[in-house]
């Protein structure tokens, strides 16, 4: 499973109540996402993300690419047909393999936790919150070093380090 994921300087990946607002000004920048999702065979999501994202913008992903919402709650019926919710994150990361682990911070941390993340590319913003999400809440964390491969910066000031496992 594959991250791409912004946080702060400080590590925040959602303010207070899981305001997505500090995003805002760093739209529109190419941070080498649509060369990303060619790289990955679903998507996978938290249903916390799923909720704060979906009720607006609906299912943003390719309609290529089935998707997983991490989830024991029934989903809304207007779904692609290819987007299931599930429980069983070992059942998830063994069926999607190539998946784009679109958050949140629980779900990522869970299958971290796992040792079931091969890649994380992960974009810092040059802001502070002060509050809100961490990227990686406490929690078990894989054993031994990542391999670095690149760092990017961007003229907005935002810093990408992408690793793998």
């Amino acid at each position: 499973m594959k991250i791409f994921i912004a946080q702060t300087i400080d590590g925040f990946i959602a303010g207070p109540r899981g305001s997505l607002d500090h995003l805002v000004p760093f739209q529109g920048n190419d941070y080498g996402y649509d060369a990303f999702i060619k790289t990955v065979d679903s998507v996978v999501i938290g249903r916390r993300t799923f909720d704060a994202i979906y009720p607006r913008h609906g299912w943003t992903y390719p309609s290529r690419l089935p998707g997983v919402v991490v989830t024991s709650r029934p989903l809304p019926k207007d779904l692609p047909t290819n987007v299931i919710g599930s429980t069983d994150l070992n059942g998830i990361a063994l069926t999607f393999r190539d998946a784009f682990l679109d958050g949140g911070a629980m779900t990522i941390r869970s299958f971290l936790g796992r040792g079931l993340i091969t890649s994380a590319r992960i974009f810092t913003l040059p802001i502070f919150l002060g509050a809100g999400t961490r990227l990686f809440p406490d929690g078990p964390c894989p054993p031994g070093p990542w391999t670095f491969h690149q760092s990017r910066s961007f003229p907005c000031g935002t810093v990408m380090h992408h690793y793998s496992a």
